[in-house]
């Protein structure tokens, strides 16, 4: 019982680090930036989080394997808004880093950022979580973010644990 309880504690700490660590930069203008860029005239922390959430799919094989963890995925918002240059700076899984990569590519126009009323562009970086049901993900591998970046409040894809027996099973 005791063993438990200590378990959860040290689970719960580590995750509480974790998420500061991640999150510590998150909602900080860059250097001489007047306007962040917008996503759906809101701020990127809204609606960029919106698009993701209803965009990105947990891919099957997957959850099946298992595979929790996070995904950075690094970008520019143009001049013109368009999304550019978009990469991964911190792989999880080839399936789930291409499903990132495939979102924020999908992702439709921004308006951009400003210094002085002029559009500029401004890089972000946006830590994608992917979790199962009930189930903690691990902490990621260390990831080097430009200084240069704005990174962008982690997005928690929840999926659920789907063994492949449960994936062979079909209904009447």
């Amino acid at each position: 019982m005791v063993k438990k309880m200590f378990r959860k504690m040290i689970i719960v700490s580590v995750s509480l680090v974790v998420l500061f660590l991640f999150s510590c930069k998150c909602g900080q203008k860059l250097v001489n930036v007047d306007e962040n860029p917008l996503f759906n005239d809101k701020p990127a922390e809204v609606g960029f989080r919106e698009y993701i959430v209803n965009h990105t799919i947990y891919m099957v094989s997957a959850m099946e394997d298992g595979i929790t963890g996070r995904v950075f995925v690094e970008f520019l918002i143009e001049k013109d808004g368009s999304v550019s240059n978009v990469k991964i700076v911190g792989s999880l899984d080839p399936v789930l880093d291409a499903e990132a990569l495939r979102v924020v590519n999908s992702s439709p126009s921004w308006t951009p950022g400003k210094i002085d009323g002029k559009p500029v562009r401004i890089s972000y970086t946006l830590p994608f979580k992917f979790s199962l049901d009930n189930m903690i993900a691990p902490s990621s591998k260390k990831t080097e973010l430009s200084e240069e970046t704005l990174l962008l409040e982690e997005i928690d894809i929840k999926g659920f644990s789907v063994t492949k027996k449960e994936k062979n099973v079909t209904r009447d």
